[in-house]
């Protein structure tokens, strides 16, 4: 007897590296804080950060602003060998000015910077003139010559009101930024403009999903996450840091990150490296604004597929058959889970895995009994060999969901530990873990699992996959 397998495809993905329970990342305030003075809104570059400061610098020859504030300019600072830092140096001697330089992006190529300064009375679309009414807006410089040249406007600042904290996507065609238009749902939206040649095209709103009758700053792009910093839901303190998912051409529900990120105090400005392991944040938890940097120490599973419901489907049939359409003999096959057909070969799927024995008889029409047994063969049918999430398709708020990773099927390495991510930045270690969500939304619940190789005891073998689960609120 043969039987042949039908596989299902699978879709392969990056798993979103999970920064949530408190035992899978380390957080530590940086060691160039100055502790009296703002140091915020990081932006990786390099082998360091560009960051916005007001602290004094001898170089810059008008250091205040026009209500006396120390004016915040660029700075960069370098990581070096062992965790230590240089110290902080002007990031660029050609944007200086009289006016405030903060939240920057750079583009993936390195080479235009879209930052935050003061609209001057040359660009003040009205003609306004007084000083104490200048507005922010987002500008775009170049890199020429090892430095950086340029002030051109972002065709949609106003003069009117306050843009800003830009974010470039990482093919440089769509802008993310937040203005305080008054056409918005509160304080400051979260818009988003893409580039059309020379142009950007007309600001989109991202809609009441993210912004809020408070104010939605400092957005930041990873793939099809969206991190912002919000004070127009209900969180931990004042700005707390929230990420929402794009999926089916949609933002979903804001999902607050936990504690540490988030405290009673401002927290906001989060960025993250490609692999998502290591990124950084801004808190005034300790006075003053200062910049954190988060380390994951949850595993970075590279390939990740999406689970699709496996069928054990199988095509039966006998070699060396011979017909019996002239007698009261027919084949019939037993498949050992209670089905019986009768046909010469058939295909057929099992509802679970299990062994099974499956018998091909020969049945006498005219009594219904087995005139006798033409082959039988002890059939094992086992799903493929990856992680596999047992869970519901759909759950409740506030209802114990269980997730369980007992049915997986790994030959190549011994399983060791169990890594869940539950898709609302929590997170779980055991082979059954339950979970609860709080809030209505498609979650992507991720499995990873390590363990050690079974023919050469090679350590750090990774497998993983995930699964969509939809949470509905019962009461709706």
């Amino acid at each position: 007897m043969k039987y042949t397998r039908s596989f299902f495809a699978l879709i392969l993905l990056s798993l979103q590296p999970l920064l949530s329970a408190q035992n899978f990342y380390n957080i530590d305030r940086l060691p160039f804080n100055t502790g009296t003075n703002s140091e915020m809104a990081p932006v990786l570059y390099n082998n360091g950060l560009i960051f916005s400061s007001d602290i004094k610098n001898d170089i810059i020859t008008v250091t205040v602003d026009q209500s006396g504030n120390f004016l915040y300019n660029l700075y960069y600072v370098e990581k070096k060998k062992n965790d230590k830092w240089t110290k902080p140096d002007l990031f660029s001697k050609n944007l200086l000015s009289k006016y405030n330089l903060s939240s920057v992006s750079i583009s993936s190529d390195g080479r235009t910077l879209y930052y935050t300064s003061n609209i001057s009375p040359i660009n003040n679309l009205n003609g306004d003139q007084k000083k104490d009414t200048l507005k922010n807006g987002i500008f775009i410089a170049s890199r020429s010559s090892g430095d950086w040249v340029g002030r051109e406007a972002f065709q949609y600042n106003n003069n009117n009101y306050n843009v800003g904290y830009p974010c470039i996507s990482q093919d440089g065609n769509r802008l993310y930024f937040s203005a305080r238009n008054p056409d918005g749902y509160g304080g400051f939206d979260i818009y988003y403009s893409d580039k059309i040649k020379n142009f950007w095209s007309q600001p989109v709103n991202l809609g009441p999903k993210i912004n809020t009758a408070g104010s939605e700053v400092y957005p930041f792009i990873y793939k099809d996450r969206l991190y912002f910093a919000s004070n127009g839901l209900k969180g931990l303190g004042a700005l707390d840091i929230y990420y929402s998912e794009y999926q089916d051409g949609k933002w979903q529900n804001p999902v607050d990150l936990p504690k540490p990120f988030n405290s009673k105090f401002d927290d906001f400005s989060l960025v993250a490296n490609a692999e998502f392991d290591t990124g950084y944040f801004t808190s005034n938890r300790n006075g003053s604004d200062d910049i954190f940097r988060f380390v994951s120490t949850f595993p970075t599973f590279t390939e990740c597929s999406l689970q699709v419901e496996e069928k054990f489907c199988y095509e039966f049939f006998e070699a060396g058959t011979i017909s019996l359409d002239t007698t009261s003999l027919k084949y019939e096959w037993d498949l050992g889970d209670g089905t019986k057909i009768r046909s010469e070969k058939t295909d057929h799927c099992y509802a679970i895995p299990g062994d099974y024995l499956v018998k091909l008889n020969v049945i006498d029409t005219l009594t219904g009994e087995v005139a006798y047994n033409q082959a039988a063969y002890d059939m094992n049918v086992e799903r493929a060999e990856n992680p596999y999430i047992a869970a519901p398709d759909t759950g409740y708020v506030n209802k114990e969901i269980i997730f369980d990773a007992s049915k997986s099927n790994i030959q190549k390495f011994k399983i060791q530990k169990y890594y869940w991510d539950f898709g609302d930045e929590t997170m779980g270690s055991d082979e059954r873990s339950s979970h609860t969500y709080k809030k209505t939304g498609i979650y992507m619940v991720r499995l990873g699992l390590t363990g050690i190789s079974t023919d050469n005891n090679v350590v750090d073998q990774k497998a993983c996959t995930r699964k969509r689960i939809l949470i509905i609120d019962r009461n709706k």
